[in-house]
């Protein structure tokens, strides 16, 4: 890919998480960061405008937008977790164990952005008493589910984040990673890569015993699963990305092994995820500093797709099946955290600046 589509631009924070604004008919044109690493963390609401200096700099111009800072909020510790509930209602997860709402107002000239609520702490060391980061949150329609390094899973309600609806006591260790699968279901993920299916419906002494690995170049190592998705028409489909910079495929119909192994990056992968409009496309940001799109050969996987099932639960023919190209390489630092709409990719990580990547395709 082209690095004529890619513009950077530094905003002075290490970025955690970031996430366009949904938008339903149109480009999005407005995103939000969370930082972490800070001595002080902030979400910020940014908005593309046109760039006034490329007619006239010829070092930008390429950079048709630049990335204005439209408000900000001060954050307690660092930002975890980032998704949008609905188009206006952003949850976020922090360090220290809670979560915030907060309220987006789009305006023709000044966007707002502003906290509505704050929950209480969700994730504590039972010991100790002192409160445990939460590492991870999953949305689904308007249940929040969160996890710590308490080993607890936490479901809300966007409509009140102050009450827990279900507490999961669900390992003895940290959790780093959740996903939902069903409204009734989710899957959780430990530092030693144990992966546990979890029923939101139920308490901690009646979950179903239903755990599975994520796989690992090294049999007698270790490999925890640093983030999760499922694909978006195929939600029985679960890839994991994990420390050791591979992806691990599962078939949650049948857990009697993985369904594909992809030895990817040379270094953790930070998240993982589809396009939210185009499942064809797959994107892993590593702590290497690359961000890599893998594409549907849309030829094969059609004709492997007949019987119903998907290119990723191909086995060994997933690399024939599934090709990949290097949108971001060589940034030296870690990429933490990434999404898309439509055409247009926005990524940060550790070299505080966001990347905007134009026209992908």
């Amino acid at each position: 890919m082209s690095l004529n589509n890619v513009s950077t631009h530094y905003i002075s924070e290490k970025v955690a998480k970031v996430r366009w604004l949904p938008e339903q008919l149109q480009q999005s044109e407005r995103f939000i960061t969370g930082s972490w690493d800070m001595d002080r963390n902030f979400v910020r609401l940014w908005r593309l405008q046109s760039n006034q200096y490329a007619m006239s700099d010829a070092s930008v111009a390429n950079v048709e937008h630049t990335p204005r800072c439209m408000d900000k909020v001060a954050i307690e510790g660092d930002v975890t977790g980032m998704e949008f509930v609905d188009k206006d209602t952003l949850v976020v997860s922090c360090s220290d164990g809670h979560l915030s709402l907060f309220n987006v107002q789009r305006a023709v000239e000044e966007d707002q952005m502003q906290r509505k609520v704050r929950s209480e702490r969700l994730h504590c060391f039972q010991r100790s008493l002192e409160p445990a980061p939460c590492t991870d949150l999953s949305v689904y329609g308007t249940d929040i589910a969160t996890v710590g390094e308490d080993g607890c899973v936490n479901i809300v309600s966007a409509n009140n984040i102050r009450q827990v609806k279900r507490t999961i006591e669900a390992d003895s260790m940290a959790l780093f990673a959740v996903n939902f699968i069903s409204h009734q279901q989710l899957v959780a993920a430990n530092r030693m890569g144990l992966i546990r299916m979890l029923d939101a419906r139920v308490a901690s002494e009646a979950q179903p015993k239903i755990t599975f690995m994520v796989a690992c170049k090294d049999d007698k190592s270790s490999n925890f699963v640093s983030s999760l998705t499922t694909h978006p028409m195929q939600q029985h489909v679960l890839l994991c990305g994990s420390e050791e910079g591979s992806i691990t495929v599962w078939d949650l119909r049948n857990l009697n092994y993985p369904a594909s192994y992809i030895s990817a990056h040379s270094s953790a992968i930070n998240e993982i995820g589809f396009h939210r409009k185009d499942p064809s496309k797959l994107f892993t940001a590593a702590e290497g500093g690359e961000l890599w799109m893998w594409p549907e050969n849309k030829v094969l996987a059609c004709d492997n797709q007949k019987d119903g099932s998907s290119a990723w639960l191909s086995g060994d023919r997933v690399k024939s099946l599934v090709g990949v190209e290097g949108v971001l390489t060589n940034i030296r630092k870690g990429i933490n955290s990434f999404d898309v709409h439509g055409s247009r990719l926005v990524c940060g990580g550790d070299t505080e600046a966001v990347y905007l990547i134009d026209d992908l395709v």
